[in-house]
């Protein structure tokens, strides 16, 4: 099931892209804004993705494989990058290559901390208690020990 998991949310990560580098196409020696941006949305949200698996919801066997690894994975693009930064390269704008590969690990990385910061609560405010994962079946029926929260001993 998590292999099931990983390819549907794979193949609505490479959707998602084929979408913004159809819909932002840029022409050749351009800044190749489709894939920055694809890579620095996907990196935000992978911050946030796993900050909340990890830190905020109860542990679940298929949220991460299916949008950290399948999704963010199908999304986000290194190679088309090193591609990109190879041709431009190639074609005499050697700067635009550098620029481009300095801007997307500087904005990758800020992005990739600000989704963690959000997820923390720490941009936007908290919930009262932690978010619960819309995939844990466990949790309606009171958590992962199947305990209602309301229950005498349950420490709520």
């Amino acid at each position: 099931m998590r292999i099931a998991a990983i390819a549907v949310g794979g193949a609505a990560g490479t959707l998602c892209r084929y979408g913004v580098e159809r819909t932002l196409a840029v022409a050749p020696g351009r800044f190749p804004w489709a894939t920055f941006l694809v890579n620095a949305a996907g990196s935000f949200l992978l911050g946030v993705i796993v900050t909340l698996v990890t830190e905020r919801w109860t542990p679940t066997r298929y949220v991460r494989p299916f949008a950290a690894i399948g999704f963010c994975g199908g999304f986000t693009t290194f190679s088309t990058m090193a591609v990109e930064v190879a041709q431009l390269g190639q074609h005499g704008h050697t700067g635009l290559a550098a620029g481009y590969i300095g801007a997307s690990l500087v904005v990758g990385v800020t992005a990739a901390a600000s989704g963690m910061l959000v997820a923390r609560g720490r941009l936007l405010p908290p919930r009262g208690e932690p978010i619960p994962d819309p995939d844990d079946l466990g949790s309606m029926r009171g958590g992962a020990t199947g305990r209602n929260r309301d229950e005498p001993g349950s420490g709520r």
